[in-house]
């Protein structure tokens, strides 16, 4: 018990323990409560699952539920599709962009920003203990550190990037154990792995090194499962179930060319550099802000001028903040760019470029890539696996799902209403 408490202290973690092993034990009085364990693991595409030796997923899949459709929002990146995963709203409501975005109130930029002020949406875990169920998050984007006057129960200070997703899930399991902070059970607990999305970019996703980090993350996963199998039927209940969700924000494409972001638009890097404008970019997509413009006019010239320019090539869409598709919903009034530029499956930005577009290898630039609109590629597609204890489902198929349903379904399984502004409408089977 010593070494896990010290665990938890040097991950940086914001324990609000009140003593150790308090009464949740079989057998006391309980009205069929709900405990949901959700695990993302980071840039999983459907079929690493189904040509991988994965016995825990296959399970999960034979005794459950699953969906080899969870589509992301657009753009299909690890930031703001968790972000609307835990809000169940697109990213024009909760204001994550991209993994970086400007804000033009606040005239910066942010880059793999962790503060949970800038969510501009009710997650899961705050709409969960603003009701009365008690969650433990760690590694969820804008979950660490000061939050409002509703914060997790548990919650990380800043994301722990330099341990392995062993020891992630070892957080999460340690904080259930030594949970003793009063008579309600902790029944909202999330975790998260990446292993699987690093070596996608590296190896990209066809590589044998995917395989084998799909195969690895399958035995660190079963054996998370089985620990939290047995703290839950030790700490609650005959009457309450176990959800054990696991979901994927994103799958992963073969990258064969990288595209100079300046030489595209036009924008030169002094200009991005400077307070004229900004140029932000995340894997597949990018974000121009034209911070200066003397009238409306000139703003609009300026605008016409960069969406000619990027439409003379084949390679890439580009919109205008004012005619961005609708399905996206992706207009947010400070963070969306003046132009949003998309490029096509197997290009990506890369700022180290030396000619306008250059073949991967000559860059030795990521193998593996994501970001690109679900509608035109189906690969950005992720995975959700849902496991039900005592009562097992019996492998329903769920067919296509939504990412922005996530919400809704975990609330639902709590027994409380989502967020006012999520999607209310939960995956059933």
């Amino acid at each position: 018990m010593i070494k896990s408490i010290q665990r938890l202290i040097r991950a940086g973690l914001l324990l609000l323990l009140v003593g150790v092993h308090a009464s949740h034990a079989a057998g006391g009085d309980s009205n069929g409560r709900s405990v949901v364990v959700w695990i993302s693991i980071d840039g999983v595409r459907p079929d690493y699952i189904e040509r991988t030796d994965t016995p825990t997923f296959d399970r999960m899949r034979r005794e459950g539920a699953y969906s080899l459709a969870l589509a992301p929002v657009f753009p299909s990146l690890t930031f703001p599709n968790h972000a609307s995963q835990a809000t169940g709203v697109s990213p024009g409501r909760h204001g994550i962009m991209m993994n970086s975005f400007y804000d033009r109130e606040e005239q910066r930029d942010y880059s793999f920003p962790g503060a949970p002020r800038l969510l501009q949406a009710e997650p899961i875990w705050i709409t969960a203990e603003r009701q009365g169920r008690r969650t433990a998050v760690f590694d969820w984007v804008f979950s660490y550190g000061r939050h409002q006057a509703t914060t997790p129960s548990y919650h990380a200070d800043h994301y722990s990037g330099n341990i392995a997703d062993r020891e992630r899930l070892q957080l999460l399991i340690d904080t259930w154990q030594l949970d003793g902070a009063g008579t309600e059970p902790l029944q909202l607990l999330m975790g998260y792995m990446v292993e699987p999305d690093t070596v996608g970019h590296e190896a990209g996703p066809d590589s044998v090194a995917v395989e084998e980090s799909v195969t690895r993350m399958d035995a660190k996963f079963g054996a998370f499962w089985q620990e939290a199998l047995e703290l839950f039927k030790r700490r609650m209940t005959p009457d309450d179930t176990l959800y054990l969700l696991v979901t994927s924000d994103h799958g992963m494409s073969t990258v064969h060319t990288v595209v100079n972001p300046y030489l595209l638009s036009g924008v030169s890097r002094d200009e991005a550099d400077g307070e004229a404008n900004a140029l932000l970019t995340s894997g597949s997509v990018a974000h121009i802000y034209l911070l200066q413009p003397d009238t409306e006019e000139a703003r609009r010239s300026q605008v016409d001028a960069i969406v000619a320019r990027v439409s003379e090539v084949d390679f890439a869409d580009v919109y205008r903040r004012e005619e961005l598709p609708a399905a996206w919903g992706y207009d947010h009034p400070q963070r969306t760019g003046d132009v949003v530029i998309s490029l096509h499956t197997g290009y990506t930005f890369n700022r180290g470029a030396t000619h306008l577009q250059m073949p991967r290898e000559q860059l030795n630039s990521h193998r593996g890539m994501h970001g690109y609109d679900v509608a035109d590629n189906p690969e950005m597609n992720g995975i959700m696996l849902v496991w039900r204890y005592p009562d097992l489902l019996g492998g329903v198929d769920l067919g296509a799902t939504h990412s922005l349903q996530l919400h809704a379904t975990v609330a639902e399984w709590l027994g409380i209403p989502p967020a006012p502004d999520a999607l209310a409408d939960p995956i059933r089977w």
